[in-house]
Order: structure tokens, then sequence, then C-alpha cells
């Protein structure tokens, strides 16, 4: 073996196997990415409409301005 060969044996005997610290990314976990994204953006816009409402409207369903405009500002 070379010297890097051997460098290379006795680091991965060392700490083992390099997918231990990259694992690989589970193709299920990918697959609920586009939802995710189109659940912040529609809450999102949901959260910006509700910032727009009138006191008339935000007391129709019973929300005060301040928690319209606590929830309008929320980016989760």
């Amino acid at each position: 073996m070379t010297r890097t060969g051997d460098y290379m044996a006795m680091l991965l005997a060392k700490i083992g196997s390099p997918t231990a610290f990259f694992p690989r990314f589970p193709p299920e976990a990918l697959r609920r990415v586009p939802s995710r994204v189109l659940g912040w953006l529609d809450r999102q816009r949901q959260r910006a409409a509700l910032a727009e409402l009138d006191d008339r409207l935000l007391n129709d369903i019973g929300v005060g301005r301040a928690a319209a405009e606590t929830e309008a500002r929320r980016w989760d």
C-alpha cells in the first residue's frame, strides 16, 4: 500500500465508514418537501389576508387587531 492508502485505511479503521457521517437522505423526506413548501406559502397568504381585514371584519370572526397583527408577523 502507498502512504496515502495506509493513512486512509488507518483513518477508516479509527472512525468507521464515512456514511456514518453522511447518511443517505431518506427519499420519503424528499417527497414531503413540495407539500411542506406549499403549506408554508398558503399560511403566508392567509396571514397576509388576515392582516388586510378591517376591524369590523376581524370582529365578525372574533379576532382582535393585536392578535391579527401578531399572527400576520409569524413566519413559520
